[in-house]
């Protein structure tokens, strides 16, 4: 689909420099809803960023129209990475935001300083090394607010099993079992929010379990150890 892409792009115009309308015209074919409002100056000189929304994320792409960049772009003088812009980390944040937290299954540290969203899936074997994490997560006062991402082409019978857990009394209790001894709570059907909460998962770009949302809407992909979660926080939240 790049490849094909990077063609549309290319014959996007004759000219030196395409408009935006021209820009959005032949990236509907692969993006919808693109707006004047979603391509905007990028640090990098002669780039735009364009905001996507389904997924939600952004991409730079030459101003004449004729190259979309892949990758990390760097600045050699400060060899940091060029930052995009923060409306990506917004709209995540306003997406995992507009779940109620009686959806979720809350971890809540007893001395709380920050708080993370996590998806999961759990026959993740990464997901079981991050929930046996959380008692030292919850020690540093990092509370844990699971979201459900069973990613059915890996693991079948996950979405069913995350059902059974999100429709038990106590969901804590059912997803501890679940972890410590593949024990399925005998919880009847009821109406869930796991399906949904994987639509909002593929909306936000998850690919991969667990994926850790910080209070600032950044995207952690994986499993980090509770002491390098922090420091991750405290990096990114200028703590």
């Amino acid at each position: 689909m790049i490849k094909s892409l990077l063609l549309v792009i290319a014959l996007l115009s004759n000219s030196a420099f395409a408009t935006k309308d021209e820009v959005i015209q032949n990236l509907s074919r692969f993006f919808d809803g693109i707006d004047k409002k979603d391509i905007t100056d990028s640090p990098f000189k002669g780039v735009y960023e364009v905001i996507t929304y389904n997924p939600i994320d952004s991409m730079l792409i030459s101003e004449d129209g004729q190259y979309l960049i892949q990758g990390d772009v760097i600045n050699i003088k400060t060899r940091s990475l060029i930052q995009k812009s923060s409306k990506v980390k917004n709209l995540k944040l306003a997406l995992i935001n507009t779940i109620k937290d009686s959806d979720k299954i809350i971890y809540k540290a007893q001395n709380e300083k920050y708080q993370v969203h996590v998806f999961t899936d759990v026959d993740c074997p990464y997901c079981r090394r991050l929930h046996n994490s959380i008692g030292q997560m919850n020690d540093l006062g990092i509370s844990v607010k699971y979201l459900a991402s069973p990613l059915a082409s890996l693991h079948p019978k996950a979405q069913a099993k995350m059902q059974k857990i999100w429709c038990a009394d106590d969901r804590n209790q059912a997803m501890d079992d679940y972890n410590d001894s593949g024990t399925i709570v005998d919880a009847p059907n009821c109406d869930n929010p796991v399906a949904d909460q994987l639509a909002i998962s593929k909306q936000l770009g998850v690919t991969g379990t667990p994926a850790i949302f910080l209070s600032d809407g950044t995207h952690l992909p994986g499993f980090l150890p509770a002491d390098k979660l922090l420091s991750k926080i405290l990096v990114t939240l200028g703590k």
